[in-house]
């Protein structure tokens, strides 16, 4: 079934390149020559991604308008499936408890449909309910599940409906989705720089730090806290808690260029200058740092999914290459810098930038460099890349002037299906689960088969 083919089993393209990770040419551009670009930007060999129904509702409850816009647009920024416009829906009443008719959507060439809905319960609660089908297995669901929340927090009641759509891509695909989380950047030029945090599909971004401060290279820590450094009245860089005037002390003195935690918050890096140069530290925490390498000007840390320590530091000639545990994995001669790692279903995947021309582009590669891929090409400068919490998803800012314009994009981590989620372009980009919020669990259908063999 298509459906099973391309969402559960399908390996990343295989966007070969003729020049190894290890041994490439000097020239950045002879590299960035030798990469193909990923067919979801090239605008050829576009693969068929399967279609699915997620039926309409004429209910005007806030609960049940907020369930199915969350997770209508969930579907569609997954990257699995063509989500099937409400316009080209079957004929239909669409009430609550209208049976879903699986053969009418199976005739829109739909392979799958879901039906969700939220209503509120006598108990002031709400209840939020998602339904499943495979179209060529009757009326049947495959999937029926309901969760409640209270009906007085707005945030909960998306937070929840996030979830529900994770469950139900979990449903689908045999991978639940990352969109019960949360991104933070950078936005502002100068002395109007901000950290902002907004929900993964772009919805309500919100500046979290004050005026009287310049802010750097926000990262989620400990319990989903937000950490930030700062510069108040042109002073040293330092690194803050969301909502705490004081700085937090560091067992390291010198004005912070970067800061990054690792995946299970137990281990933190900071890049600290030190006289003329930047040097990255690591240790169990803020008050426990380390050396943690000799490579001057040593940026952008970030963490791997088995805990190495990973960066963009000076290499030949002065061109900042990426480094996992003090070894350069990017070619030489091609400048890279910020590198972010995709736990990806089918392998661990780093993406970072690269100069390229006037602009910059972002490429993949495996942990140990090699299978190097081009995922952008030739649409302005695209960068500060940030992978969600299920590994198939990348976030990223970009300048194009082309499609949807220049802001800030999620896209499968093969490069394909792009899709603006907000207009604005900043820098710094994270993305993480929601605070108290644990990976969902793939969940079995109504009759306690699981959707796929092992």
């Amino acid at each position: 079934m298509l459906l099973v083919a391309l969402c559960l089993g399908a390996a990343v393209p295989a966007l070969a390149t003729t020049a190894a990770a290890q041994d490439p040419p000097a020239s950045g551009e002879d590299v960035l020559g030798t990469l193909v670009v990923a067919p979801g930007l090239s605008g050829t060999g576009e693969r068929i991604y399967p279609k699915i129904g997620v039926v309409p509702s004429l209910d005007a409850a806030l609960e049940d308008v907020t369930l199915r816009a969350v997770v209508r647009r969930d579907l569609d920024l997954c990257g699995e499936f063509e989500v099937i416009a409400d316009d080209q829906a079957p004929d239909g009443m669409y009430l609550s408890d209208t049976p879903v008719d699986v053969e009418a959507w199976k005739k829109k060439g739909a392979e799958a449909v879901v039906k969700v809905h939220g209503r509120r319960l006598p108990s002031g609660q709400v209840e939020l309910r998602s339904v499943a089908f495979f179209t060529d297995q009757g009326d049947a669901p495959v999937y029926d599940h309901a969760v409640t929340v209270e009906a007085a927090d707005p945030a909960a009641l998306r937070a929840a409906s996030h979830r529900a759509a994770d469950e139900l891509i979990g449903a689908l695909t045999g991978t639940p989705g990352g969109f019960a989380s949360q991104m933070t950047f950078v936005y502002g030029g100068g002395k109007a720089r901000r950290a902002y945090v907004m929900d993964a599909d772009g919805h309500e971004p919100r500046a979290v730090t004050d005026y009287d401060r310049v802010v750097l290279a926000p990262a989620f820590g400990p319990a989903q806290q937000l950490y930030y450094a700062a510069s108040i009245d042109n002073g040293r860089y330092k690194i803050y808690g969301a909502g705490s005037p004081a700085p937090i002390p560091l067992s390291q003195r010198g004005s912070v260029y970067g800061l990054a935690f690792s995946e299970a918050r137990d281990q933190v890096a900071v890049s600290i200058a030190v006289g003329s140069d930047i040097k990255l530290f690591a240790g169990p925490d803020l008050a426990n740092l380390t050396p943690a390498t000799d490579v001057s000007y040593a940026l952008h840390p970030a963490f791997t999914p088995s805990g190495k320590l990973s960066f963009s530091g000076e290499g030949p000639g002065g061109a900042q290459r990426i480094h996992v545990d003090g070894k350069p994995i990017s070619p030489v001669g091609l400048n890279a810098s910020a590198p972010v790692w995709c736990r990806h279903p089918d392998g661990v995947r780093v993406v970072y930038g690269v100069d390229s021309g006037a602009g910059q582009d972002l490429v993949a590669s495996a942990e140990n460099g090699s299978g190097l891929v081009r995922l952008t090409g030739g649409q302005g400068s695209n960068n500060y890349a940030a992978c969600s919490p299920d590994g198939r998803l990348v976030a990223f800012f970009s300048t194009r002037r082309g499609g949807e314009g220049p802001g800030l994009y999620i896209m499968r981590i093969d490069g394909g299906r792009p899709k603006r989620v907000s207009t604005l372009v900043g820098d710094s980009l994270r993305w993480a689960r929601l605070p108290q919020a644990a990976p969902a669990p793939a969940p079995a259908p109504a009759s306690g088969e699981p959707l796929y063999p092992p």
